[in-house]
């Protein structure tokens, strides 16, 4: 079963904050799910607050899992557009962010096992002020699997 396949088959729905007016559904496939719960496993070993999937982080996970896969690259920077770029082009207002891409991890937890073992990676993960993520993988013509974390800290209105 591909990629999108396992989007529509295993669609979980969140709420998320979706800022003054009130949420939107979120919904997130299986293998997004468990990015995030692995994620915040590693979090919460570190005594850390867990991250709350944000629809706009969302976005802009999935569109740049989806041009990694499309140009056959793992790069932060595509399109001479980075991941403060995608953020705010996803209407997202931060003041930090971070991104974590990986490239041909069978699963979830080998993509996680990946950013753990990578010391810039890891600290992106383990981040105190992150408050909000984003997760997103895409297959290439390939088959081959693009990993995208995106973390934010809203800005203080």
């Amino acid at each position: 079963m591909g990629c999108r396949d396992l989007g529509l088959a295993f669609l979980l729905a969140v709420t998320s904050a979706a800022g003054p007016g009130g949420a939107e559904e979120l919904k997130l496939s299986r293998e997004e799910q468990e990015v995030i719960d692995l994620t915040n496993a590693e979090r919460k070993k570190a005594g850390l607050p867990p991250l709350t999937p944000s629809t706009k982080l969302m976005a802009a996970a999935r569109g740049h899992a989806a041009n990694m896969a499309k140009q056959e690259k793992v790069e932060h920077v595509l399109d001479e557009k980075g991941p403060k770029d995608r953020v705010a082009d996803a209407g997202y207002k931060a003041s930090a962010t971070g991104e974590n891409v990986a490239w041909n991890a069978a699963g979830p937890k080998q993509a996680l096992e990946v950013w753990m073992a990578s010391e810039p990676h890891k600290a992106n993960i383990l981040r105190e002020e992150y408050a909000d993520v984003g997760v997103a993988v895409a297959k290439s013509e390939k088959g081959e699997p693009y990993w995208v974390q995106v973390f934010g800290t809203p800005e203080k209105e």
